[in-house]
């Protein structure tokens, strides 16, 4: 039941990983030394993070934040991920067919994707300011 939910929200996932077999199997490469996340209700906080530390263990060390819109709207991901897939697979950019080797995600971003990553940035912020007018402090 949804009066019974914790919900929690972070900003990243907690490793970096790549799959190894699709659908499968993932390779960590890596944890993160922290992440940011907000728990709604916010009075539900110390219960959530502290189950959840458990958890994960020692890293990432879990640092609350105060909401879950201040989450997605620092968020980098929800910006360079979609952005970057647009930009490389967009009908603006590709024409259907197969690509001849595996194309790499951070590599060969180009001039069309930088635009589509900056207009995703401005919206960002345009929401943030507008934001900021409608809850000063």
């Amino acid at each position: 039941k949804a009066k019974d939910m914790i919900f929690v929200g972070f900003e990243t996932l907690p490793w970096a990983c790549r799959f190894s077999e699709w659908g499968r199997k993932a390779t960590i490469l890596g944890t993160k030394n922290s992440i940011l996340a907000a728990v709604t209700p916010p009075e539900k906080s110390r219960k959530a993070l502290s189950k959840l530390q458990g958890l994960l263990g020692v890293f990432p060390d879990i640092v609350e934040s105060p909401n879950n819109l201040s989450i997605s709207l620092r968020n980098p991901g929800m910006v360079v991920h979609p952005g970057v897939m647009y930009g490389r697979w967009g009908p603006e950019s590709w024409d259907g067919k197969p690509k001849a080797e595996k194309p790499l995600f951070y590599q060969g971003v180009d001039d069309f994707t930088e635009k589509v990553l900056v207009g995703m940035t401005d919206e960002v912020q345009s929401i943030c300011r507008k934001m900021e007018k409608l809850v000063p402090g």
